[in-house]
């Protein structure tokens, strides 16, 4: 039971943490950075951080499933269950998706200019942790 509460806990984890790590302010201003620092577009090396973040996902995903069908293999839960964390993550993406889009269209909603306030990492996001990829 504690293994399948460690393994449901960081499949739910998974996809906030991927997501702060590369859509928080401090990634956007190491994109900018770095296009400044090599005289690139930001759209350039903007686009290297989403292929990665991608590529990670896409390996994230492809781990997961590996250690769900091992946790059946090994009788920790049923085919079943492992379908249930499935859809839950997937239900989890969807939700934050609608929560951002949600917070994207209060700002717009109340006059408020996201890209003005994302050096200031006003703290309305999820958890304190800003308004993360709100300003895209």
């Amino acid at each position: 039971m504690i293994a399948l509460g460690l393994l449901t806990v960081g499949i739910m984890g998974w996809a906030g943490i991927t997501n702060a790590a590369t859509t928080s302010l401090n990634s956007n201003t190491l994109v900018d950075k770095i296009a400044q620092k090599f005289n690139l577009k930001k759209t350039d090396v903007q686009a290297v951080f989403d292929e990665s973040r991608q590529e990670r996902q896409k390996n994230h995903q492809v781990q997961m499933s590996n250690n769900l069908d091992k946790a059946v293999t090994d009788g920790v839960i049923t085919s079943e269950q492992k379908q249930k964390i499935l859809d839950k993550q997937a239900q989890n993406q969807k939700d934050r998706q609608s929560k951002k889009d949600e917070m994207t269209k209060w700002f717009s909603d109340n006059g408020i200019d996201q890209a003005k306030l994302k050096d200031y990492q006003i703290g309305l996001g999820h958890h304190g942790r800003g308004m993360r990829g709100m300003h895209r």
